[in-house]
């Protein structure tokens, strides 16, 4: 069994013991990456993509990636993993007010 196989058998046996998964049209709109570089869509010019590095609900490779693509994309991106931080957002606001008010 290869590496997707047997991932796509694990998603397919949480979604039997958990519930169902999302429509198909909601989770394309969480996810940027269906968006960038799509003529018929702005993104934002300036990001600001924060990742605590013991946030245990999303891998690090989700907001590096997109980081990687917004700057291949050259809009202006703040990308960093606080160090000691878990998934949370208002650890930094005043970093973050900050980074506005500098755009």
């Amino acid at each position: 069994m290869n590496l997707f196989n047997g991932l796509m058998k694990s998603v397919n046996k949480i979604i039997a013991e958990r519930g169902q998964i999302a429509d198909e049209p909601l989770i394309k709109v969480m996810n940027p990456m269906d968006y960038l570089g799509n003529e018929d869509c702005i993104p934002a010019k300036h990001w600001r993509i924060r990742h605590g590095i013991q946030d245990s609900d999303t891998a690090i490779a989700i907001p590096a990636i997109l980081a990687l693509k917004l700057e291949q994309l050259d809009y202006n991106v703040d990308f960093k993993v606080p160090w000691g931080q878990g998934h949370g957002g208002d650890y930094d606001l005043e970093e973050l007010f900050d980074w506005m008010e500098d755009l």
